[in-house]
């Protein structure tokens, strides 16, 4: 089934847990289980996200980036005391017997206080609570040892890596086909260029999978895209279903925030083990961040206008199938970035691809919850993929992109994780 057809079809399951016919269908495989049971893991991914997501004026993107800093130190203190596989950025002599509850800890907290300075003091006391659990004793004094070398180990690695950089944006000059600032805020500093310019965790550059351009404004694929966005995006849709604007919603919560407490959720009802959640966590903000990186380059690459803009100017691309309506609103407030390709397509596909390649099967139960404007919903999955296929779809339902931009996204997430997977990144030690 193509992208454009699932995205009319495919529906939701709200507050259930019974199959989607079109999206979804039943769990296979085993969990993966060795002893412990991630709880540190899980509370530390948890604070890291409340602190992170507030970074870089709430931009996904950077909160996405900072995530698997802290993630990846998190797993390199965890496999240095259960050992068995390869670590990230360090290899730690950790003493046998090393308390992993005082590693993750202790990891954690070193490098959020030196990504986000300002937030020590919480971050100190948060750190203070979690030791004070763990017993008194050489166990405790060895794992605040490993968590301060992991720490030290992924900043070391991360030094210079293009964080932060001041990258101010220059808009092109208006016309066809060329970005411009977005309703409602019509902002002339579009989110977080510097992304673009990160030094990825897997891939080779930043460029390494970015797409082709958009299709030009004289081809069919252009009117189609345009014309179906301009259909179901529509403030005042008459065609966009309940359902379709329901899923348009769900999406619309912070994407990291989002994707790591489902994750978590997911790590525990699977059982996993303290190594298995810390590899978790690592592999999927690790592929997240990679795909915002590799997405961020292509975005400010091509500076491709959005449907608000180019719907609005519809009479000015020299197609007379692309009707212009100046009061076009979508049904979300579109991003502050430029378009091409989706964002979260590139970001949810690497997410359930990740979440596929590392179950090693793509059948689940995976109720995912979003909170938007104080409201919970819960969409179950019974394929790992399904999540990134609806997030792909309620960027049309949306109003935000074209379907060719959902698809480019769609294979750089997943170029990102097969070449994760296939660089041995995360991998046993004896395969």
């Amino acid at each position: 089934m193509t992208l454009l057809v699932r995205l009319l079809v495919c529906s939701i399951v709200l507050h259930s847990m019974a199959p989607a016919a079109a999206c979804q269908t039943t769990m296979t495989g085993a969990s993966l289980k060795s002893g412990g049971d991630g709880t540190a893991i899980r509370m530390w991914n948890e604070i890291a996200t409340d602190a992170v997501v507030v970074t870089g004026a709430n931009a996904p993107a950077s909160s996405g980036v900072l995530m698997a800093i802290v993630q990846l130190g998190v797993y390199d203190a965890v496999v240095a005391i259960t050992r068995g596989y390869e670590p990230y950025a360090m290899s730690i002599a950790a003493p046998a017997g090393a308390s992993i509850d005082a590693a993750v800890a202790q990891s954690a907290h070193d490098i959020l206080v030196d990504l986000l300075p300002a937030q020590a003091a919480s971050l100190d006391a948060r750190l203070a609570a979690t030791l004070a659990a763990v017993p008194d004793g050489q166990a405790k004094s060895d794992g605040i040892w490993v968590g301060a070398q992991a720490a030290a180990g992924i900043l070391a690695n991360r030094a210079g890596d293009g964080r932060f950089a001041d990258l101010p944006y220059t808009f092109l000059a208006p016309g066809p086909g060329v970005y411009q600032p977005t309703p409602p805020a019509f902002s002339t500093s579009p989110l977080v260029p510097w992304v673009a310019h990160v030094r990825p965790f897997t891939m080779a550059g930043p460029s390494q999978f970015r797409p082709g351009p958009p299709p030009a404004l004289d081809s069919h694929e252009w009117a189609k895209g345009y014309n179906l966005t301009k259909a179901y995006g529509d403030i005042n849709s008459t065609v966009r279903s309940a359902g379709q604007s329901e899923i348009a919603i769900f999406w619309t919560e912070n994407t990291a925030r989002q994707w790591n407490r489902n994750i978590r959720l997911q790590s525990r009802r699977e059982r996993l083990d303290d190594i298995q959640t810390a590899r978790l966590l690592a592999i999927t903000n690790a592929a997240m961040a990679d795909a915002w990186i590799g997405c961020w380059d292509a975005k400010y690459t091509y500076n491709f206008w959005r449907p608000v803009t180019a719907i609005r100017e519809g009479d000015t691309d020299g197609r007379p199938d692309t009707v212009g309506d100046p009061s076009w609103t979508p049904f979300r407030t579109t991003p502050n970035h430029p378009e091409y390709p989706a964002a979260h397509a590139c970001v949810s596909t690497a997410a359930s691809q990740a979440l596929k390649r590392f179950f090693g099967r793509n059948e689940t139960i995976f109720p995912m919850d979003a909170v938007v404007s104080g409201v919970t919903y819960i969409h179950t999955f019974t394929h790992y993929t399904d999540a990134g296929e609806e997030a792909m779809a309620a960027r049309i339902y949306g109003g935000m992109h074209y379907f060719f931009s959902l698809e480019a996204g769609e294979k750089l997430g997943r170029d990102v994780v097969n070449s994760m997977f296939a660089g041995g990144f995360f991998r046993r030690l004896d395969e």
